[in-house]
């Protein structure tokens, strides 16, 4: 299944068409979390579930560049 269109503003260096959440779902959430906006994240919630989210972040905190992105995370998804 392909990303709605608006996830091209965090994907802007892969053609869209050949990105999908079954085979690039770590680069699309380390991008939805780096530069990603509300819509990006509700979207991904709906489809993955608040845990592997949660999950996701908290594995992958030393990467991003932003270390307000864990604290924010806790709070929207963690159970």
């Amino acid at each position: 299944m392909n990303l709605p269109l608006y996830f091209k503003s965090i994907i802007w260096f892969a053609d869209l068409k050949n990105i999908t959440l079954k085979k690039n779902r770590d680069l699309i959430l380390f991008q939805a979390f780096e530069k990603g906006r509300m819509e990006h994240l509700n979207y991904l919630e709906k489809k993955l579930g608040k845990k592997i989210l949660y999950e996701f972040a908290k594995k992958s905190t030393s990467k991003f560049s932003r270390k307000s992105i864990l604290p924010f995370l806790e709070l929207m998804y963690r159970d």
